[in-house]
């Protein structure tokens, strides 16, 4: 993990002439104690999670964010059926990739998918500043900072800042461990245990089987009578006797 972390450690970024390649499983190493806390949108009372593996250079995921999980947002998660989860699964090139998650980490829970969408969203201008002569830290720090509320010299912070790397470098072990070789990929979990989605995952697929794990779920137990509050006996005051 050292070497990994040490690329976000010194502001590591894609070379000029460094092109990103197909996914690829993510290196191995020794796995951090403490657990990285998942930030999921849609309702705590949602039973079914869409789990995806993803990463920032990867240009499938980016189809994924930006053609499929819209629709699939509209219809399950705002309302309340599914909640949606994003793991980090960084692909080469690793300079590139790493720093992205990291950045992503560092925005916290409220600012994560904001940030997530908007690599993805931006994710071909970064590829393209990636192969010119300044490389793309630019262009990652402008999609951050304006994604994120931060500034740039906020964002160098986030890079020097161990533990966020320690968090994606720990997400990946995780999806290795899970089985996942390649980005992106899908599982859903429910309270019978976590389901790998087959392929293709487009917007028909994926709603499919997310229709049959709901389908598959008991009805949820019927809230009870409210029970009634004993009233408490109230005292009568007793009349002053007249003298």
């Amino acid at each position: 993990m050292a070497g990994l972390v040490a690329l976000t450690a010194a502001g590591g970024f894609a070379s000029a002439k460094e092109k990103p390649k197909a996914p690829v499983t993510a290196t191995k190493s020794p796995a951090v104690s403490a657990p990285v806390a998942d930030w999921p949108l849609g309702s705590e009372r949602a039973r079914v999670t869409l789990l995806e593996y993803g990463s920032l250079t990867c240009s499938h995921c980016a189809d994924f964010n930006n053609q499929v999980l819209p629709s699939i947002k509209a219809k399950y998660v705002d309302t309340g059926r599914v909640r949606y989860v994003f793991r980090a699964f960084p692909t080469p090139p690793m300079g590139l990739s790493y720093p992205m998650h990291s950045l992503a980490r560092c925005a916290g829970p409220k600012g994560y998918h904001r940030v997530v969408d908007a690599f993805f969203q931006k994710q071909r201008q970064i590829f393209d500043a990636a192969q010119q002569g300044t490389g793309a830290k630019e262009a990652v720090y402008a999609v951050f900072t304006e994604a994120s509320g931060m500034n740039a010299a906020q964002a160098d912070i986030c890079l020097r800042t161990q533990s966020f790397a320690e968090a994606v470098n720990q997400q990946s072990l995780k999806g290795e461990e899970m089985g996942v070789e390649g980005t992106p990929t899908l599982f859903i979990q429910t309270a019978k245990g976590v389901t790998l989605v087959a392929a293709p995952y487009d917007v028909e697929s994926v709603s499919r089987a997310l229709d049959e794990a709901i389908a598959t779920l008991p009805p949820p137990k019927a809230a009870g009578p409210a029970k009634a509050k004993p009233k408490t006996p109230t005292k009568t005051k007793s009349k002053a006797k007249k003298p």
